[in-house]
């Protein structure tokens, strides 16, 4: 969903019905050893480095093959490369269930609930002023829940993570394609880094909702579900 807001093109991803909130399961806790730390590292970046890359990533496909917009997790696989795997949320409000095939080895990045802005036109806006819209709603969020195989990942809400520096949207798209330039952009938003699972199947939940008053988009919500087979 593209929303045009005073200078800015706002987008909000993985979020589900604004109407209904959504209740957290109260499940086993499993322990952070699953998930990369805040402040580390995964092949020399920082996640807040792949919070950038991963909405640059959104832009190398077509509409037909992005796997934000797939409702089944067909087009999981389009353009992933390296040791991190990227997984979608989607546009907007967003109940979503996927299945996914993730070869072994490698680490799992996901959004549980962000937003990104960026200049409706070049050199509109300061990278300051994107970060700033790109919080707004992150400043406000009702509840966060995340689920892997049933168990609940703990402290997932201190996962918070926004843009260090600002970058072009389209700094992935091969130069000879001659994109245009769309700098700057920020993200902010809650992620999780998960390290690589074992082989066989798995089960992911993630769902968060935002509480902010009279702001747009406040209310967004998200729920999304992941059937992962590793191997």
């Amino acid at each position: 969903m593209r929303v045009i807001l005073l200078s800015f093109v706002l987008f909000i991803s993985a979020c589900a019905d604004t109407n209904e909130k959504i209740q957290p399961t109260e499940k086993v806790k499993i322990t952070n050893d699953a998930i990369v730390g805040i402040d580390e590292k995964v092949s020399g970046k920082f996640l807040h480095e792949y919070a950038n890359t991963w909405w640059q990533w959104t832009r190398t496909m077509d509409k037909q093959e992005s796997p934000v917009r797939d409702l089944v997790g067909d087009k999981c696989s389009v353009n992933q490369s390296g040791d991190v795997w990227f997984l979608a949320g989607g546009y907007g409000s967003s109940k979503i269930s996927r299945k996914c095939i993730i070869p072994e080895g490698k680490h799992i990045f996901f959004p549980i609930i962000n937003m990104a802005y960026w200049p409706k036109r070049a050199g509109s806006t300061t990278c300051e002023s994107v970060k700033k819209g790109a919080a707004l709603n992150n400043d406000n969020v009702l509840l966060i829940n995340v689920e892997l195989d049933g168990a609940n990942i703990p402290e997932a809400r201190k996962y918070r993570i926004k843009s260090d520096k600002c970058f072009d949207l389209f700094g992935l798209i091969p130069e000879e394609l001659n994109s245009p330039k769309v700098y700057p952009a920020a993200t902010d938003g809650y992620w999780l880094m998960l390290k690589p699972l074992a082989k066989g199947k798995h089960n992911l939940k993630f769902s968060a909702q935002y509480n902010r008053v009279n702001g747009a988009f406040g209310k967004m919500a998200q729920d999304i579900e992941y059937e992962i087979e590793v191997q």
